[in-house]
């Protein structure tokens, strides 16, 4: 008689912690993808990791029944390379935001996809640094206004996806939030690839609408709003082309429609 094989559901790899970001924010759909990537390919939690440095998307590791480790300011992908290195057999993820893993912690995530790591990184872009009040970030488009840039930003923004084919990484995909079709299944083509993935850094990137306020992060205000982000948002979703011929007309960034 074969033995019985539990199989686990979406539902069983949510913790008991409360889910505590801002109503109608991006990272509730992100998490539900997590979730549902992880029933997908029956992760054994007991050999899963998620690493996280400091944002609003960094909180993902409370809110997954596996191991977590909720580190420092930009330094998650060196602590999980740390970790692949001590233990290779375990599945290692790196959640990050674009302040998180592009600006105190650029330099890590460069040698961490140059390396080729095998390592899930999981970048949650929004364009802002959402946890701290709304100032601009690496990625925020020229005029960003907020409370560090009142004027607008005058800085190009950082493209997540050019980073990654400049530090050699060898998975790239992006993703929207809302796209619960398409998204575990990117996130499962990460977790597969050998080497380090970006999803929006080395695998995938996850454009998730955020509109902070200047006294704290505020709710999308209603369902057209909310819309009308993930519109936006699912316009710039596209492939990642990584070889040499199609780099020249890469990632030219479209303009938000009025």
């Amino acid at each position: 008689m074969s033995e019985a094989v539990d199989v686990r559901a979406a539902k069983d790899y949510a913790s008991d912690q409360e889910v505590r970001w801002c109503p109608g924010c991006g990272d509730y759909s992100i998490l539900k993808a997590v979730h549902r990537t992880l029933a997908d390919v029956q992760a054994d939690p007991a050999r899963t990791v998620f690493v996280s440095g400091i944002g609003c998307s960094s909180r993902l590791p409370y809110y997954v029944e596996t191991y977590g480790f909720h580190t420092i300011h930009g330094r998650a992908p060196a602590v999980a390379t740390g970790v692949k290195l001590a233990n290779p057999d375990l599945d290692v993820w790196v959640i990050t935001g674009d302040g998180d893993g592009l600006s105190i912690g650029g330099n890590h995530l460069l040698h961490a996809l140059r390396r080729n790591v095998n390592l899930n990184i999981l970048m949650f872009n929004n364009e802002i640094y959402g946890l701290t009040k709304g100032q601009y970030s690496p990625t925020s488009r020229v005029g960003t206004e907020s409370p560090s840039s009142p004027h607008g930003s005058l800085d190009a923004p950082v493209n997540p996806c050019l980073f990654a084919v400049g530090a050699g990484a060898t998975f790239i995909a992006r993703g929207v939030d809302i796209d619960q079709k398409g998204l575990p299944g990117l996130l499962s083509a990460a977790r597969a690839h050998e080497g380090a993935a970006l999803r929006s850094t080395s695998g995938t990137r996850c454009a998730a609408p955020c509109f902070p306020s200047t006294t704290g992060p505020s709710p999308l205000k209603s369902v057209a709003t909310r819309r009308s982000a993930w519109i936006w948002a699912k316009t710039r979703s596209r492939s990642c082309p990584t070889s040499p011929a199609s780099r020249s007309s890469l990632w030219a960034e479209p303009r938000r429609s009025e």
